[in-house]
């Protein structure tokens, strides 16, 4: 396998990242997760959570990773696909979002990004397939920013390989972090490192490997789900690779979602034990600007 020198002779590299889908649960999520879960909590939330937003938990990722010294990307997401009443499959992808130019979602991009995290665009559920609504949405989220975006993840990992990041790449942006499993952890076509789709050119692909989603979906319990990150890191250590995680902003409140907040922080932890080097999708870009002959293009 290519390997690639990470900062300080640190072994293996570790890239933070978060999802923000939703910032508000809604009365369906209470209704979801207390038929999920049986917890009566759940429909305690929905009569409370006007006072306390269990899904917002910036202040919680930011005290968290202020406190190991490291920093992350966060992906905004500006949804703005159609409900269609008679199309069911249309509900999820539609309800319960957030305005990105809500005054409460601009005030806390510009304070992630005024104190050294990453933002970035998490690109809508159709944006994979079509230039012009990825365009609006990059320059609406660098309206908000003042500056240029420079990366992109689609919403469900949405890829079609190499078309989406054709368009990527002719909308300005300089890097693509969806390639990944949806269901499962771990590296897909064993893609160990960056890659650039496009050998011609510095577009990379930043190869996705822990998300908590699908953590969860292919792990009976959470011991299963740590007995699996360890392994990832272990691997990661001895090969020289980056490890990509994913944890959704919402999963950081305890009580909706008991010891994934945990998980998230023992991979810091654990990280920092191994001597890994820590750094957000725009700092691996950075670090792999010059390193176009030891990165692989998708096919190779």
């Amino acid at each position: 396998m290519r390997r690639i020198e990470f900062p300080s002779g640190k072994k293996f590299g570790i890239c933070l990242t978060h999802d923000v889908d939703r910032i508000d649960k809604k009365w369906w999520h209470c209704i979801y997760y207390f038929m999920k879960t049986k917890r009566f909590y759940h429909i305690k939330t929905l009569l409370t959570k006007w006072k306390n937003n269990p899904y917002w938990n910036f202040d919680k990722i930011m005290a968290l990773e202020d406190r190991y010294g490291v920093r992350s990307t966060f992906f905004f997401l500006n949804e703005t696909k159609k409900l269609e009443l008679l199309n069911p499959k249309t509900y999820p992808l539609s309800l319960g979002y957030y305005d990105i130019n809500d005054p409460n979602v601009v005030n806390i991009i510009r304070e992630l990004d005024e104190n050294g995290w990453e933002v970035a665009l998490h690109g809508s559920y159709d944006s994979y397939k079509n230039e012009d609504l990825l365009l609006k949405e990059k320059k609406t989220l660098e309206k908000i920013l003042g500056k240029k975006v420079i990366g992109v993840r689609q919403h469900f990992l949405n890829l079609d390989i190499p078309n989406t990041w054709q368009i990527q790449k002719e909308v300005g942006f300089k890097y693509d972090a969806s390639f990944g499993f949806r269901d499962r952890v771990g590296w897909r076509d064993r893609k160990y490192l960056p890659f650039r789709p496009f050998e011609e050119d510095d577009f990379l692909v930043i190869p996705l490997t822990i998300m908590d989603v699908a953590l969860e979906r292919s792990s009976k319990s959470l011991k299963e789900a740590v007995e699996k990150v360890e392994a990832i890191l272990k691997y990661a250590e001895r090969r020289g690779c980056l490890v990509t995680v994913l944890w959704h902003q919402r999963v950081f409140n305890e009580k909706e979602f008991p010891g994934w907040s945990k998980i998230y922080e023992k991979i810091i932890r654990e990280g920092i034990r191994k001597q890994a080097w820590f750094g957000t999708c725009r700092e691996v870009y950075d670090l792999l600007s010059d390193s176009y002959e030891i990165l692989c293009s998708y096919n190779s």
